[in-house]
């Protein structure tokens, strides 16, 4: 057991940084804005996103309530959060697993694969905490203040916040050991890491247009008279996941027999489900790990006339950026689906609602108010906000950032093909959604060309802050590829970034409205983007020319 205690210690401090953090932000005192600029940003979207399941939370409360089986949102918000967690990490587990760094030194120590695998499953465990804290806790907190609980039940739930991960989370771990074991090659393991992130794209989408379906304005109506046709509704809502129900009776009944028989049957589970991974990964985690790891036959490399590095060091920097995209499953899978699904959830709701034909008679109080199309300008720096793809661009790289610094080309050409690599790839993710706008909307060739110019000069401007912030502070230091683009706080920083520009374009927006005619308007804004992007974009490069070299790995 000594042994694992002191690999968790390591991995935790490692994976997070720890050591790191506290040398610089307590020792040497350096950039002390970035921890308060972070714990700013996440408190301000925690607490969003909490207030919003709180109101969620109270109103199926309340239906359950009506219903006489109040204990409906704790399995409800427990299948929820079950289902989430499994579909949208699955990735994670994945390269948590088999993509960090150090897979060959943990081999080479003296630890069992379980050793290993534990660790590594106690770091994504981990990171579904702050997941629970918008899925699980309101509801755990309406159903207390609801049913007026006391003690028991405060510990109880606690006992089920901490555990409840696993559920969801050791069915992913085993189905990847599994899968992985039986992969030949790195290209199979790609392949599988890109497959997962599919069938997460296909739930969500499923999710959304279940919740669209519903009569519109009658939601929580709606899922009542569905409850209501079903008998038992615990029993009929938890049949496809029991534990769900397990915990939420050991909750409702906390302090009684069967409220302890319950939490029990909950535990065992659990501790079953932790034991087969374990004796599953001791046999089988190394055997996937360095799956493909083996070095391939030297192939004698051949120069041509045509190829993009022989003809200018710019083209070949772009296709060295579209290779480091493209070869990196996780790094693929985080940004390219937000072009299929943001505009797929834009059109559920106009389908299963019936309005599109009312979209399209939106058109004549455009023509009216033709400030209003600036909206899909909006829409679109917002969700090229989210992209994590230029708050990465140097932090991508990792270690081998080494090269960039090594590579005879100076770090002005390089930051210029990262921003033109990065904008391009930005445009086509918001690409869909102008032209769905474009279409919907029934706007002219001439709207579409003038608010094309527009949202171009416009994601120039995100993609230049995020290149900006990542410059300033590169994370070159991951274990894991997920951790440069997901869990990278540059991310968290364009999006906050993103928000207030969005704002401050809106404050303009309107000012022009009230003064001047719309082409004046848009001639004036258009500008004024532009410039913004265009110095940005300058500002980069020095930033490039200066820093470059001074990075430390």
């Amino acid at each position: 057991m000594k042994p694992f205690l002191a690999l968790l210690k390591v991995t935790f401090r490692n994976y997070f940084g720890i050591s790191v953090m506290k040398q610089k932000y307590l020792v040497e005192k350096k950039d002390l804005w970035q921890p308060i600029a972070a714990v700013v940003g996440i408190g301000f979207i925690l607490v969003f996103f909490f207030s919003m399941s709180m109101m969620f939370s109270k109103g199926l409360y309340y239906v359950g309530q009506m219903l006489g089986e109040p204990a409906l949102v704790l399995v409800i918000s427990f299948i929820t959060t079950a289902f989430i967690i499994f579909i949208f990490d699955i990735g994670t587990v994945i390269s948590v697993f088999y993509f960090g760094r150090d897979n060959e030194l943990l081999a080479a120590l003296p630890l069992k694969p379980l050793y290993v695998l534990g660790a590594r499953f106690s770091l994504v465990m981990f990171s579904q905490y702050l997941v629970q804290l918008v899925l699980i806790l309101p509801p755990l907190f309406i159903f207390f203040q609801g049913e007026g609980l006391g003690a028991a039940y405060i510990f109880l739930a606690s006992v089920i916040f901490l555990v409840f991960p696993v559920l969801p989370l050791v069915p992913a771990a085993v189905l990847s050991i599994l899968i992985m074991s039986k992969a030949r090659s790195k290209r199979i393991k790609d392949t599988f890491t890109i497959l997962t992130y599919v069938i997460s794209l296909a739930f969500a989408i499923g999710i959304q247009f279940f919740m669209q379906s519903l009569p519109q304005g009658e939601e929580l109506s709606s899922l009542q008279a569905m409850l209501q046709t079903h008998g038992s509704l615990l029993s009929e809502v938890g049949s496809s996941f029991p534990p769900a129900i397990w915990a939420a009776k050991s909750l409702a009944m906390a302090g009684s027999i069967e409220g302890l028989l319950n939490l029990g049957l909950f535990l065992a589970l659990t501790a079953a489900l932790v034991a087969l991974m374990l004796v599953l990964g001791n046999r089988y985690f190394y055997r996937g790990l360095f799956a493909g790891e083996e070095v391939a036959k030297k192939h004698r490399v051949t120069n041509s006339a045509d190829s993009w590095s022989s003809s200018s060091p710019f083209k070949a920097l772009l296709l060295r950026e579209h290779r480091l995209f493209i070869r990196t499953p996780v790094f693929l899978m985080n940004v390219l689906p937000i072009a299929v699904i943001v505009p797929i959830f834009m059109l559920i709701p106009l389908f299963t609602q019936g309005s599109l034909q009312e979209i399209g008679n939106f058109y004549p109080f455009l023509s009216k108010y033709p400030y209003l199309k600036l909206g899909i300008i909006g829409f679109m720096i917002f969700i090229a906000g989210t992209i994590p793809l230029s708050p990465s661009a140097l932090s991508r790289e990792g270690k081998l950032f080494t090269l960039s610094q090594l590579i005879p080309v100076s770090p002005r050409e390089q930051v210029k093909a990262k921003f033109w690599y990065t904008l391009i790839v930005n445009f086509v993710c918001t690409l869909p959604i102008f032209v769905l706008s474009i279409i919907l909307l029934h706007l002219t060739w001439l709207d579409a060309l003038m608010l094309g110019l527009l949202s171009l000069s416009a994601v120039g401007v995100i993609t230049a802050l995020g290149i900006l912030i990542d410059s300033e502070r590169p994370y070159f230091d991951w274990e894991d590829p997920q951790r440069a683009v997901k869990n990278n706080l540059n991310v968290l920083f364009i999006m906050l970034i993103s928000m207030i520009f969005l704002a401050i374009m809106a404050g303009i927006c309107v000012g022009l409205y009230l003064i001047v005619p719309w082409w004046l308007g848009y001639s004036l804004l258009l500008l004024l983007v532009t410039s913004i992007s265009a110095v940005l974009y300058f500002r980069i490069q020095y930033i490039a020319e200066r820093k470059y070299q001074h990075y430390e790995l």
